[in-house]
């Protein structure tokens, strides 16, 4: 009698989470979610360029604990602080609950503007794992928004400065100069790619496909790297009930991405290379009546936090975060504030910077990295590894740097 043969692991997980429905069983499952119209305001609320505070305590305390802070970046909004004003919720449209999955549509086009999916990670220790890898990424990465409250980090590909746009590898926050420090970065990359992979996958089973489309088609249009860390390979790990587990058969996700903790920014809209955001809350305070909400401006939308949420909406509509209730942390250092409650607000965005285009053009190394590689003559040692590609870390490159109009 044959013995049964088991099942890849992979493929194994790979049906248990959902990581590649058929667009039958995304539209079954689609069909399910309420679906609102509203129509959009004539004015933004909350209002545009101002923080909001999601309660009078937290707009005091965040301007005292401003009050003593000179900004990081004096370069800043011309060097000053930007005002906070009290959230009125008798002004918004719409207060989405924590346990409300919804999408809505503009009333008068009837265009997709904003989706909301709870309880979308269907494993739990899945999903702590994942927080644990936010953390740690926001640990040994460079915060980008100094001026905002929390943090948020890139991980993958970055678009470099804007003096020398160039797509390489997120920076980390500290030299990497030893093969200890290397090895953590090495696996550091890995782990977000792991956890940036079966999100995106996952979103690829669940999201309408037009979100997808966005990000697939900007990646084909202008020849981008998926999130393969460098590695010249389409696969990506994660560890499951203990065992790492490698995904052969599913999409790399876009290039880059964003971990974020306990951050919050003021309303405001924005072109990038592509006109969704989609982002996954891994982790959230269980009392909404806090601040820390993201809310829609241009249509009055107010999004209860709740931990395994993926949101998506366009970030040329206003949005931001309020301002929640705060304390200084043990650290005493910006972007390092905690809530008072103990809790956090973490996860990841995918987001692709509008220099994206420029950044691609001066990319030689991707050029070379698609041409065919010759075969090795017998009796011809292996060329030596950089650094940079050995672990994952960013290319350097001294081309003269050419802007696109």
């Amino acid at each position: 009698m044959r013995a049964k043969k088991d099942t890849r692991p992979d493929l194994k997980y790979t049906k248990k989470l959902g990581l590649n429905w058929t667009p039958e069983e995304r539209d079954q499952y689609i069909s399910n979610i309420k679906v609102v119209d509203l129509p959009r305001l004539e004015e933004p609320y909350p209002i545009n360029d101002f923080f909001t505070a999601g309660t009078p305590k937290a707009k005091r305390e965040w301007n005292a604990y401003w009050r003593e802070r000179p900004l990081v970046d004096p370069r800043y909004n011309k060097g000053q602080r930007r005002a906070i004003i009290n959230l009125d919720k008798s002004r918004l449209r719409y207060v989405i609950k924590q346990d409300e999955s919804v999408m809505f549509r503009d009333a008068d086009t009837k265009e997709l503007v904003l989706v909301v999916l709870r309880n979308f990670v269907p494993d739990d220790d899945i999903r702590e794992t994942m927080i644990e890898i936010c953390r740690e990424i926001i640990k040994y990465r460079r915060d980008d928004r100094r001026e905002d409250p929390g943090m948020l980090v890139h991980f993958g590909y970055t678009c470099g400065s804007r003096n020398q746009p160039r797509i390489q590898m997120a920076a980390p926050c500290i030299r990497i100069d030893t093969d200890a420090k290397q090895e953590r970065e090495r696996l550091l990359n890995l782990k977000a790619q792991g956890m940036a992979g079966l999100l995106w996958n996952m979103m690829r089973s669940r999201l309408p496909p037009e979100i997808i489309a966005e990000y697939n088609d900007l990646i084909e249009e202008y020849d981008l790297p998926r999130m393969d860390m460098m590695r010249d390979d389409d696969t990506f790990s994660f560890k499951i009930d203990g065992k790492k587990v490698t995904f052969r058969d599913l999409e790399l996700p876009p290039p880059s991405g964003l971990s974020a903790i306990n951050y919050a920014r003021y309303t405001h809209k924005e072109t990038n290379g592509n006109n969704w955001i989609v982002a996954c809350t891994c982790k959230a305070p269980r009392n909404p009546d806090k601040g820390g909400n993201f809310y829609l401006a241009s249509y009055g939308i107010m999004l209860e936090p709740a931990s395994n949420t993926v949101s998506a909406w366009h970030p040329t509509d206003y949005h931001g975060t309020t301002l929640y209730e705060m304390m200084e942390g043990p650290e005493k250092r910006a972007g390092y504030e905690v809530r008072p409650d103990g809790e956090i607000n973490t996860g990841m965005v995918f987001e692709v910077s509008k220099a994206i285009k420029n950044a691609r053009y001066n990319s030689d190394w991707l050029n070379e990295r698609a041409r065919p590689k010759p075969s090795k003559p017998p009796g011809q040692t292996a060329a030596r590894v950089n650094k940079q590609t050995r672990y994952g870390l960013r290319p350097r490159t001294g081309r003269r740097i050419i802007h696109l109009g």
